[in-house]
């Protein structure tokens, strides 16, 4: 299991190990801070003590795991740090054998960045938590309508990411080629409508094919950019009294 900020605890390792599972985690900069500071190397096995003040918490919510962590005292688990080219120091714990390497979890971690970057279609491209209502059932409505609209649209990018590519492979490109995802959304809001609304099977095809040859009009080469600190803004995006909805 592959995760990110915010969900390491000392319980959830303890389940993992538990079942036999093995766990990359991302610490924040507030995760077992002296075990941090007083690391002698960027590879590192640590003890996590299971204080008093650790299993105090678990002792409420979840009294047998609480008694299994009480008679087991501690955990072992490997601690990596690693700096990034922007300067930034990316923090992990994982039970991963240590045949591992440090740039091998880090490339590991790095599998995650596809996910986010769905995510971030999703939220801020589909608007995606951009609700048309309060209560419940709009919000299972427009959630379920959403991620169908999304499979939809990826489902035709990617016949067209694979025909782009076939077509480029000859060609010696430098970068590996894909489309562009913000078109590729316009693109969809407008013609997947006349797509639906058409009765003919064989125009509808038609509209469809021409829906596909559109986005593969809008290329961009894949790049690695360089990492850079996240900005972070607090401010709400999504007023009540505004709602844009894909």
């Amino acid at each position: 299991m592959i995760l990110d900020r915010g969900y390491p605890s000392l319980e959830f390792i303890d389940f993992l190990e538990a079942n036999g599972i093995n766990y990359l985690f991302r610490l924040s900069c507030n995760d077992y801070t002296k075990k941090c500071i007083y690391m002698t190397c960027s590879d590192e096995l640590i003890c996590l003590k299971h204080t008093y003040v650790r299993l105090e918490k678990i002792r409420k919510k979840h009294p047998q795991r609480y008694e299994h962590m009480k008679e087991k005292k501690e955990t072992f688990t490997t601690m990596i740090k690693r700096q990034l080219p922007s300067g930034q120091e990316w923090i992990f714990i994982t039970n991963l054998p240590n045949t591992f390497t440090s740039q091998q979890i880090q490339n590991l971690y790095y599998q995650r960045w596809e996910i986010e970057k769905k995510y971030h279609t999703l939220k801020n491209k589909m608007k995606l938590e951009s609700m048309t209502g309060k209560s419940s059932i709009y919000v299972y409505q427009d959630f379920y309508a959403q991620i169908l609209v999304y499979n939809m649209m990826q489902d035709i990018r990617r016949n067209a990411d694979y025909e782009v590519q076939q077509k480029r492979y000859q060609k010696g490109n430098k970068y590996c080629i894909h489309t562009n995802e913000n078109i590729a959304i316009g693109l969809f809001k407008e013609g997947m409508i006349k797509i639906i609304i058409e009765e003919n099977p064989i125009k509808k095809k038609f509209l469809l094919l021409k829906l596909q040859t559109e986005m593969e009009e809008h290329i961009l080469p894949k790049k690695k950019l360089p990492g850079h600190k996240r900005k972070k803004n607090i401010s709400n995006k999504y007023k009540n009294n505004q709602k844009n909805s894909f």
